[in-house]
């Protein structure tokens, strides 16, 4: 096990491992894993530890637990580790929101936080619109998105539309064209409140996305920053001399049983 000075909780930290080596085949289909006791041996930690450990491989679909039976690598389809989406970027937002479901937490007009409006280029206290999503791919959650848009565009983004069609896509058929955006990668740490959204622990490291979209007038048309799962979503570019459209890879993860 890593040392205990990691931020991260030791049952997360068995969860990983035990996740990479069902991953790689280390406990083969059809034979259980070795039983709480004996993990709890191997890892030098508390039985309990070994069990949540078990209990959130289960909910991403991993393993089958059953009673007289222990616990059981749960049969999955051999597919590729991402979904490639290609595109320029812009392109691969606006497909990526075709190919998940978003759920609405928060909609409401409020005072511009001071780094909202800045990002917006409004006055300090100007009405904007607040949407916080949590966006899923195949059941699991792997955004948690909070954006700003100036007021006069709310009437674009109704919930019911945000939850059928991708904000980009919503704006433009409002007639906003978002023809660029700035971006910012960074690194952000879970707290509670995304930590359930995203079904991680507390204080699990994320990655951050902060994006400023831009219409073909000039005028900053949203602001967002988005906190991404660590295990389901990763960042891939392609870089040359001559430039290359930016890819946007999903891993492909099996969503929990119970999920919809």
């Amino acid at each position: 096990m890593p040392t205990a000075d990691t931020a991260l909780p030791r049952f997360h930290q068995l969860r990983l491992i035990l996740r990479e080596r069902l991953k790689t085949g280390v406990y083969p289909q059809g034979l259980p894993l070795p039983g709480e006791r004996l993990l709890a041996e191997e890892f030098g930690v508390a039985r309990v530890t070994v069990r949540s450990a078990l209990a959130r491989l289960e909910e991403e679909g991993l393993v089958l637990r059953l009673r007289g039976k222990g616990t059981l690598p749960a049969a999955q389809a051999e597919l590729p580790p991402h979904l490639k989406l290609r595109g320029g970027l812009l392109d691969n937002i606006v497909t990526m929101g075709l190919r998940t479901r978003v759920t609405v937490l928060e909609r409401r007009l409020i005072a511009a936080p001071s780094h909202a409006a800045e990002a917006l280029q409004l006055a300090p206290g100007t009405r904007v619109l607040k949407v916080v999503r949590v966006r899923r791919f195949k059941g699991q959650p792997i955004a948690y998105t909070e954006v700003f848009l100036p007021q006069d565009l709310a009437p674009a983004v109704e919930k019911t539309v945000l939850q059928e069609m991708p904000m980009l896509v919503a704006l433009e058929r409002h007639g906003v064209r978002v023809v660029s955006a700035d971006q910012t990668l960074g690194a952000a740490l879970a707290d509670l409140h995304v930590a359930e959204a995203l079904r991680v622990a507390a204080g699990v490291p994320l990655l951050r996305v902060s994006r400023v979209a831009v219409d073909d007038q000039g005028r900053p048309v949203q602001f967002l920053t988005g906190l991404y799962h660590p295990e389901r979503y990763e960042y891939h570019m392609q870089l040359s001399r001559v430039g290359d459209a930016t890819k946007v890879w999903i891993e492909n993860d099996r969503p929990p049983e119970a999920a919809g």
